[in-house]
């Protein structure tokens, strides 16, 4: 696979004024890293290897889902279907209960490799969970990509954007977004909010009182080639 073809995740973030004005806008073609859930999720079901999955929440609580067991032994049982974004069942839109955009005002833990640092969103993850702002529902569609010439990759495109005003007399530091969803499990009617993606910001985005961040998450899966116009 070349460099062009990988599945990624973009992020945009844009501020705005009370009066409607914009402030800032943060943005950039980089993939932005997946959650440790999203790629353990993945690679279990991929391989079919193992009886169970393992998936974190955005504040490191670990869950057990019966993947090929003949009856549910964990507390949540099976995994009854992949993660949900939009129309999600007994699901808010607005953290530490609902899918969206998560805002926390610090870094994630740090791993290492290669004498390398680097953040992972896994159980390491401090509670710093910033609350009692407003949250619009989040908004999800899909979209697909538009090829130039023969040859090019054609990309299945998932967009998600969620508006979060601070409604507090004080400004708040975003250090970490996490783009959050839901998934449920065949003993428990509540579901289990698992980080899809998340972005580190340095320096952090200050949001003062009255502004408002939009924030637009892009998720890319290549699934085509372009032969010519139609």
């Amino acid at each position: 696979m070349s460099c062009r073809e990988y599945v990624k995740a973009t992020v945009k973030v844009t501020l705005t004024g009370p009066d409607g004005k914009v402030l800032k806008v943060i943005e950039g073609e980089k993939p932005d890293p997946f959650g440790y859930s999203v790629l353990n999720f993945m690679l279990f079901h991929i391989g079919a290897s193992v009886s169970s999955s393992i998936l974190f929440d955005p504040i490191g609580h670990e869950y057990y889902y019966d993947l090929v067991t003949p009856s549910p032994s964990t507390s949540l049982g099976y995994l009854v279907f992949g993660f949900c974004l939009a129309n999600c069942p007994n699901a808010g839109f607005s953290p530490p209960n609902g899918i969206g955009m998560w805002l926390f005002n610090e870094v994630p833990g740090v791993d290492y490799t290669d004498d390398w640092a680097f953040y992972r969103f896994l159980s390491e993850w401090p509670s710093n969970l910033i609350t009692g702002l407003s949250y619009s529902p989040l908004s999800v569609s899909p979209g697909i990509s538009s090829p130039s010439s023969p040859g090019d990759i054609v990309y299945y495109l998932l967009y998600a954007t969620q508006s979060i005003t601070n409604t507090l007399s004080s400004p708040v530091n975003v250090y970490t977004i996490a783009f959050v969803g839901a998934v449920y499990g065949s003993r428990s009617a509540s579901p289990v909010y698992v980080p899809i993606t998340f972005y580190v910001f340095t320096p952090p985005i200050v949001l003062s009182p009255g502004v408002t961040m939009t924030v637009s998450v892009t998720l890319s899966f290549p699934y085509g080639i372009a032969i010519g116009p139609g």
